[in-house]
C-alpha cells in the first residue's frame, strides 16, 4: 500500500476515521442487526424459518469467499477507491432489500450486499493503518474495536426497536443511513492513495474463493447435519484447491492467497491466535443465553443485561490498550489476555450453583477484559508484521481469522448444545476455555519469536 497523497493534518486524520468508522458500522449492523429481523421477514414473506436464515447464511459464505480477493483488489485499485466502492454498492443493495417484493428479490439484494461488506471490511485496517502510520495504529485500531463492540451491542437493541415500530424494511434504513454518511464523509475527508500497481489477478481470486467456501461449507455442515458425501466431495475439493493455489502462490509477491505474509512466524502465530480467541468467544456467544437461562435460573431480561457485560468491558480497554500497545511490547500483552479470557470461561464453567447476576456479570467481565487485552495487540501485530504494500492483505487476514474463527466456534456449540442443555453440562464453557488456552500458546510463541529475532 503506497502512502496517502499528501500528510493530513491531524484534525482532518480524526474526521476521516470517524467516517471510515461509521461506514464499519453499517457492516456491522448487515449481520447482527438484521439477524433479529430474520423472523419478522419470514412472517411478512409466509416463508419458512429454516428457508428465512438463508438470508444470513448466504451472506457468511459471500463474505468469506471473497475477503482475500477483495484485499488483493484493493492492492491493484487502491484501498480507499475499494472502501468507497464497497459502500456505495452497500448502500444501492440496501436500497433493493427495503424495495424488495419478494424473498427471492431480497436475497439477490443480500447477496450484492455481502460482496460490498467484504470489500469494506477487507481494507478497514488498511485504511487505519494508511491514515495514522505505524506510530498511532494502535489507537487506531483500539477505536475500531471499540466501535465494531458498541455496533454489536447496540445493533440488535436497535433492530428490536426498528421492528416494534415500523417493521422490518426499517433496520435496512438504518443500514442505509450509515453508509451513506460513510460514503459521503469518505469521499470528501480520504485522500487518494496510489495502487500498487499490481495486476489483479481473476483466476487465482476465484480459485481461492472457492477453496474458502468449500472450507466453510465443511464447517458449517458438520454443525448441521448436511450429507456427509457432499461435505466430503467439499473437503477433497478445498485441500485440492489448497494445494494449487501453495503452487502457484509460492514465491509470489502479491498473491490473492498471501502465502508470503503466512510464512512470516509473527504473522501465522497471530492469526492462528485470532482464530482459536474468536472461536472461543462464537462458543460462548451461543452457548452463555441457554446456560444462563436453564443453569443459573435468570431471567430473560437479566440474562441479556449480564450478558452486555463482556462487549461493553471490551469496548471500553480496547482504545486504552490500543494507546499502550503503541507504546511497549505488544506481544506478551496478547498472550496474557488469553490467559485472562480463558481463566474467564473456566470460572464460569466451576460457577456454583445459585450464583447471583453480580458474580456472573464479574466473570462475563473477565471474558470481555481477556478478550480485549488480547485483541488490539494483536491486531496492531498482524499489521506491522507485512510489509506496508501488502497491508491490504493483512487487512483481509485479520477479518477472515474472525470469520472462520466465529464460523469454528459456532460449529462447536451446535455439537455440544443439544447434550449441554439437557443436561445441565458446562463443557462447552471448558471447550471454549482450551480453545482460548490454544490461543495463547500460539501468542506465547509469537512472544517468543519476537524476542529472538530481536536477538539476532
Amino acid at each position: 500500500m503506497k502512502p496517502l497523497a499528501a500528510p493530513l493534518t491531524l484534525r482532518r486524520t480524526n474526521i476521516a476515521f470517524v467516517f471510515v468508522l461509521i461506514g464499519v458500522w453499517a457492516v456491522v449492523l448487515e449481520s447482527m442487526a438484521v439477524t433479529v429481523a430474520v423472523p419478522a421477514i419470514a412472517a411478512d414473506f409466509a416463508i419458512s424459518a429454516s428457508r428465512a436464515t438463508w438470508i444470513m447464511g448466504m451472506s457468511q459464505f459471500i463474505i468469506v469467499a471473497l475477503l482475500l480477493p477483495m484485499a488483493s483488489l484493493g492492492e491493484a485499485i487502491g484501498i480507499r477507491r475499494l472502501f468507497l466502492g464497497g459502500l456505495c454498492l452497500f448502500g444501492a443493495a440496501t436500497v433493493a432489500c427495503i424495495l424488495a417484493p419478494s424473498f427471492n428479490t431480497l436475497i439477490l439484494a443480500r447477496a450484492v450486499q455481502a460482496i460490498g461488506t467484504a470489500a469494506v471490511m477487507s481494507v478497514n485496517f488498511a485504511l487505519a493503518r494508511a491514515l495514522y502510520q505505524n506510530n498511532r495504529i494502535g489507537t487506531a485500531i483500539g477505536i475500531m474495536a471499540t466501535s465494531v463492540a458498541i455496533a454489536t451491542t447496540a445493533g440488535p437493541a436497535l433492530s428490536g426497536l426498528l421492528l416494534e415500530v415500523s417493521g422490518w424494511r426499517s433496520v435496512f434504513g438504518l443500514m442505509l443511513l450509515c453508509s451513506a454518511v460513510g460514503f459521503t464523509g469518505g469521499m470528501a475527508m480520504l485522500p487518494p492513495n496510489a495502487p500498487m500497481g499490481r495486476r489483479f489477478d481473476v483466476k487465482d481470486a476465484v480459485l481461492v474463493a472457492l477453496t474458502l467456501s468449500c472450507v466453510l461449507y465443511v464447517v458449517n455442515g458438520a454443525a448441521n447435519g448436511w450429507p456427509l458425501p457432499v461435505m466430503g466431495l467439499a473437503a477433497v475439493a478445498a485441500a485440492l484447491g489448497f494445494c494449487v493455489i501453495a503452487r502457484i502462490s509460492k514465491g509470489k509477491t502479491g498473491a490473492v492467497f498471501p502465502l508470503d505474509l503466512l510464512s512470516l512466524p509473527v504473522f501465522n502465530l497471530s492469526v492462528i491466535a485470532a482464530i482459536f480467541a474468536f472461536a472461543a468467544q462464537s462458543l460462548g456467544f451461543v452457548f452463555l443465553p441457554f446456560y444462563l437461562i436453564d443453569g443459573a435460573g435468570l431471567r430473560p431480561i437479566d440474562m441479556a443485561l449480564v450478558l452486555s457485560i463482556w462487549p461493553l468491558s471490551t469496548a471500553l480497554l480496547a482504545p486504552i490498550l490500543g494507546w499502550l500497545s503503541d507504546r511497549i511490547a505488544p506481544g506478551p500483552i496478547g498472550a496474557i489476555g488469553l490467559f485472562i479470557f480463558a481463566a474467564g470461561f473456566a470460572l464460569l464453567a466451576a460457577m456454583p450453583q445459585g450464583t447471583g447476576a453480580s458474580g456472573i456479570a464479574l466473570r462475563l467481565a473477565a471474558c470481555g477484559i481477556g478478550f480485549a487485552v488480547f485483541q488490539t495487540p494483536n491486531n496492531r501485530l498482524v499489521m506491522l508484521s507485512a510489509p506496508p504494500d501488502r497491508s491490504g492483505a493483512a487487512s483481509g487476514v485479520i477479518s477472515l481469522a474472525r470469520q472462520f474463527g466465529r464460523a469454528f466456534g459456532t460449529a462447536i456449540a451446535a455439537y455440544t448444545l443439544t447434550f449441554a442443555s439437557t443436561t445441565g453440562s458446562s463443557a462447552p464453557l471448558v471447550i471454549a476455555s482450551g480453545l482460548a488456552l490454544v490461543g495463547a500458546c500460539a501468542a506465547v510463541m509469537r512472544a517468543i519469536a519476537i524476542r529472538d529475532r530481536k536477538a539476532s
